[in-house]
């Protein structure tokens, strides 16, 4: 058994050397137009699906959060409940933010400077 695993092994060993070698020949790298095409991809997702999402987010947060104060204004446990809950809210739209701004330095290094995220 032991001898038969190691020529399997053996056998995936070599075919991935070849493999390794033809496709070492034929690649050149990353090129500019790559990483342009990957920055307009991710430009593309955060200013059409992220952005948009985080701020519907946020504004329904905030609508529930006063429909359950005005809902509780009777109840001083459950307001105060109701009112941390803004906290929250606040910490997620910092979160979203935060994660923009991380995303356009990243998009800004990737592309040298040459346009990046949300300032063309």
């Amino acid at each position: 058994m032991k001898k038969v695993l190691i020529k399997i092994l053996s056998i995936v060993l070599i075919i991935g050397m070849q493999t390794n070698l033809c496709f070492a020949t034929t690649t050149t790298g990353i090129g500019t137009t790559e990483v342009k095409t990957a920055t307009e991809n991710i430009e593309r997702v955060i200013t059409s699906i992220a952005m948009p999402l985080g701020g519907v987010l946020i504004f329904a947060s905030v609508v529930i959060a006063a429909l359950k104060m005005i809902a509780n204004a009777n109840n001083p446990q459950k307001r105060v409940e109701s009112i941390s809950s803004l906290a929250w809210i606040c910490g997620g739209g910092v979160v979203l933010g935060l994660s923009l701004i991380i995303t356009g330095i990243i998009v800004n290094i990737a592309t040298n400077n040459t346009g990046g995220l949300l300032g063309n």
